[in-house]
């Protein structure tokens, strides 16, 4: 038993955390209730500053534990993975997982500045975990690079907003790996239905950006509350929503159907990204997931979407008004990595820190193929116009060879099917699809990027 607080707890055995585990207790046997409100409120705040340097400081040593193989060794084992000797240890699942990953990014891996403004109590755990998750992909040097411009944007963000920021400027810090990304994010989506003991359906899955925006943009009408008096929680407002979508799809019996109307998305995207500039952030959801710049420009070849040309507010510290360059001579003019990043805040949103913007024109749909023209797209083409693809009408979008933001006209000498697999491989996968006079197409290998000048 413990002579000072009389707990019957396990004295703290290493070396220095007695007196932690001292402290705690003597915090534990305050009386809280006799405490004035001012000192309440600012004792609850100072806490979760010392928690954070604690979580820091944890992750510090699990991370020096790691890199030692020393799992296991209080027992006189070796653990088969530091992971796994947390799981069994503390009786936890995969977040065990998470945490070495966290801790190997921070004290072992490229983010050390984070690592040390969190031990310093400087931001949250939240926040560097938001960082190091984002960052996850990208080559260690690149991401010791972009640091102190997210460590920047951690300070004045809360975790969700630097999350979707981040995940703005990673495809800016790495351009050559945007693609990569974005097709490991695609391969990893999923839907997952089991049935319960119960009788119900659980539902679990993994959608990607797009996919995901398309669905919520679905839902958002149908899981509004009915009344003042509608007392259904969010995620139960959701599931009645899902099911009402797709009760409704099967009532209209037009499932499948050649052309519908997909549901409408918000996408706000430069100009300069759908005109492939390099160094340009993808677009924005309407919810506030970033898009990939290659999805918004496969997106504009056939969607009902509105076009919004805006200009950033003359005189704001975040407005860019030059030319786009490659990253190469940006990196020179600018002055490397932390220039280019800075440059797209700019072009974000307001809300992550962008320039705001006026709108200068909206309008124009003439880009959009009518229902006449998809009708006689189905009669010539017959299906996916990819050679060596047989898939059939009710799979194909519209897609204009020259795109209609390089002046492309929306006409049928202009426009072939493509299944949406092979839509992908034009845009995202960066094939290209040519008509010869005779009518026929071919199809040239990706574009190569040339590389940049160091």
């Amino acid at each position: 038993m413990d002579s000072n607080t009389g707990s019957t707890r396990p004295q703290a055995g290493p070396a220095g955390l007695g007196r932690l585990a001292a402290a705690v207790d003597e915090l534990a046997a305050q009386d809280l209730a006799g405490l004035p409100d001012a000192q309440a409120a600012s004792r609850v705040l100072v806490l979760r500053g010392l928690l954070e340097r604690l979580e820091g400081q944890w992750l510090r040593e699990l991370a020096a534990v790691d890199a030692r193989g020393a799992a296991g060794a209080e027992d006189g084992v070796q653990a088969a993975s530091t992971a796994g000797w947390l799981r069994g240890r503390l009786r936890v699942g995969a977040v065990a997982t998470r945490w070495v990953g966290l801790a190997r990014a921070l004290f072992r891996g490229p983010l050390e500045g984070t690592g040390r403004a969190l031990a310093a109590g400087e931001l949250s755990a939240a926040h560097a975990a938001a960082l190091a998750q984002g960052v996850q992909d990208l080559p260690a040097r690149t991401a010791a690079a972009a640091e102190p411009v997210l460590l920047e944007a951690a300070l004045r963000l809360d975790p969700p907003r630097l999350r979707r920021l981040v995940a703005h400027l990673v495809d800016v810090a790495d351009p050559d790996g945007t693609a990569a990304r974005a097709q490991r994010q695609h391969e990893r989506r999923g839907i997952w239905l089991s049935p319960t003991f119960e009788g119900m359906l659980a539902v679990d899955g993994l959608l990607d950006r797009e996919a995901g925006e398309t669905l919520l943009a679905a839902l958002e009408p149908l899981a509004r509350p009915a009344s003042a008096e509608d007392d259904r929680s969010g995620p139960q407002r959701r599931a009645d929503a899902l099911a009402e979508l797709a009760r409704r799809a099967l009532e209209g019996g037009r499932l499948p159907r050649t052309g519908g109307i997909r549901p409408q998305l918000t996408v706000t995207v430069e100009l300069a990204s759908l005109l492939g500039h390099p160094g340009t952030p993808g677009g924005q959801g309407g919810l506030g997931s970033p898009l990939p710049t290659e999805t918004c420009r496969r997106l504009a070849c056939d969607a009902a979407l509105t076009r919004v040309l805006v200009t950033r507010e003359p005189g704001h510290p975040s407005g860019h008004h030059g030319p786009w360059h490659d990253a190469g001579a940006l990196d020179a003019a600018a002055g490397g990595l932390a220039a280019r990043l800075r440059a797209a805040v700019a072009l974000l949103p307001a809300a992550l820190g962008g320039a705001p913007a006026q709108p200068l024109e909206v309008g124009r749909s003439a880009r959009v193929v009518s229902a006449a023209q998809r009708a006689a797209l189905a009669v010539r083409d017959g299906g996916c116009s990819f050679p060596g693809c047989d898939r059939p009408v009710a799979w194909c979008e519209a897609h204009h060879l020259r795109h209609w933001l390089h002046g492309g006209p929306t006409d049928l000498a202009n426009l072939v099917l493509l299944c949406r697999a092979h839509h992908r491989a034009v845009h995202e996968g960066g094939r290209r699809i040519h008509r010869h006079a005779g009518g026929n197409l071919t199809v040239t290998p990706p574009h190569r990027r040339r590389p940049t000048a160091a």
